[in-house]
């Protein structure tokens, strides 16, 4: 404190620290706290997954699905938490992959960064297709619109999100924040209006105890992930966020926050609705709102498909600044933009779909693998930031007992999660599930064996941005 005293006082820039970051050429510290809750409420896409996927998840497991909910906000607030210990010490653009490296080392980070980019690019084909799909439904007025129709849109989408995040941060962050409100504005209304119109009381919260199964419990807990996966995305924005120590760990638990809102909310009425009308148990039916709520789905998941390209694009960053990747993604524009990869990266999530449905694919071919792929590939790199930050404190001597239970309560409740989700999909999905588990290990062995043959790729696996000259008192008047 002295120092800083000192260099207060006198206005002396320091020269000690260089000139640049591992992350040169990044704008460096212009988004605000805003831009980082725009990034990680867009990515879950709570409007969206809660019109699409209540019912199916009542169906799962009956009137314990909202104790599904509550559990599964009890493990996305843990693994937030974990997150906040990594956040509050490191920024850099690789988020979770970065933080298991510096925690677990080279092959771990190789491991968790595997799994997140699969998740990000998995989760960015399947709502960049199915709000293209939504918007047909609207413009035909047909549940069933023309393939070429859906190519057209999935393309012009692509496009967008393209340009959006060549563009730059503040400019995706901002529409993502615009899009997202009016749609989770919308969907608590809508959910607010069915609650009105059904006789709903306290007391459907109580699960029904013939609707107990621990296998149904677990399974609805990993289905109520979808709701989350992505919240952490914000944290890659560290490095280009205003004190990025205090705003990126605030943002995600307020990201975190409103999720849950959104979600409790929806519950409630999805199952005030299941109570009234056994037989239409949805928003649309109760409300009549069918184009509406085709609408906001639709919105919720292009905002969705724009945020995870936004995050895939700043791990590759990561990854290419490193020597993981090709040095093209991790080249940035005049604007301090990574523009290339952006492009490449939306343009590999856009292709996709695109063959799928030139094959004669649909949605649910599609999801065939991306929907196993992004959801072990979320909670895989989740368990791991877990496993690492206990390891990390103790190495920098700030391992303490309350850091440990709250890095195990989520690893273990993660673990079996885990476990259980692999053998229902084994049942359900074996197809889809083989190839997303031989897709990420063939991926993470090709990083093990670029970093064998290139000791010095190992060495740099972590990277993370740190203060330069410029960022100190007086050291923007000396450039």
């Amino acid at each position: 404190m002295s120092a800083l005293a000192d260099a207060i006082s006198r206005a002396r820039p320091r020269v000690d620290l260089g000139a640049s970051s591992p992350f040169a050429g990044l704008r460096r510290r212009h988004a605000h706290t805003v831009d980082v809750v725009a990034q990680s409420v867009a990515a879950t896409a709570p409007a969206g997954v809660l019109l699409v996927h209540p019912a199916a998840a009542y169906a799962r497991s009956g009137s314990f699905g909202f104790i599904d909910i509550a559990i599964t906000i009890a493990l996305v607030i843990g693994v937030a938490l974990v997150i906040g210990m990594f956040a509050r010490r490191i920024a850099s653009t690789g988020s979770l992959y970065t933080f298991v490296a510096r925690g677990l080392g080279t092959h771990a980070g190789l491991v968790a960064g595997t799994a997140l980019g699969a998740g990000y690019l998995a989760v960015a084909m399947n709502t960049l297709l199915s709000g293209s799909s939504r918007v047909a439904q609207l413009v035909t007025g047909s549940p069933e619109p023309p393939p070429w129709l859906v190519c057209a849109l999935v393309g012009g989408f692509g496009c967008v999100i393209a340009a959006l995040v060549a563009r730059g941060l503040r400019i995706s962050t901002r529409i993502l924040l615009v899009l997202e409100s009016v749609a989770v504005l919308t969907v608590i209304g809508l959910s607010i209006a069915a609650l009105s119109l059904t006789r709903w009381d306290l007391g459907l919260l109580v699960p029904d105890s013939a609707d107990f199964s621990l296998d149904a419990i677990v399974t609805g807990v990993a289905f109520a992930l979808i709701g989350f996966v992505g919240f952490e995305s914000g944290t890659a924005l560290g490095p280009e966020t205003r004190r990025p120590y205090a705003a990126v760990p605030r943002a995600i638990l307020v990201s975190v926050g409103a999720t849950s809102l959104v979600l409790l909310v929806g519950t409630a009425a999805q199952l005030s609705i299941v109570a009234e009308q056994p037989g239409a148990p949805s928003l649309a039916a109760v409300t009549g709102l069918a184009p509406l709520i085709d609408g906001i789905v639709a919105i919720s998941f292009l905002a969705c498909a724009l945020a995870m390209t936004n995050a895939a694009t700043r791990l590759a960053f990561a990854m290419s600044r490193e020597g993981l990747l090709p040095p093209a993604l991790g080249r940035v524009s005049r604007r301090g933009v990574p523009a290339v990869g952006g492009v490449l990266l939306a343009a590999a999530v856009t292709a996709v779909p695109l063959l799928v449905l030139a094959l004669g694919g649909s949605r649910q071919d599609l999801r065939i693998v991306t929907s196993p792929a992004s959801i072990v590939g979320f909670l895989v790199a989740y368990a791991l930031v877990c496993a690492a930050a206990p390891v990390f404190l103790a190495r920098i001597g700030e391992l303490t007992a309350r850091a440990v239970v709250l890095a195990a309560v989520p690893l273990l409740g993660l673990v079996g999660v885990l476990g259980f989700y692999l053998v229902a999909t084994m049942r359900d999905n074996p197809v889809g599930l083989l190839c997303a588990l031989a897709g990420l290990c063939a991926i993470a062995m090709a990083g093990a064996v670029r970093v064998a043959r290139h000791p010095h790729v190992g060495d740099r696996v972590g990277v993370h941005d740190w203060p330069v000259d410029g960022d100190c008192i007086d050291g923007a008047t000396r450039q």
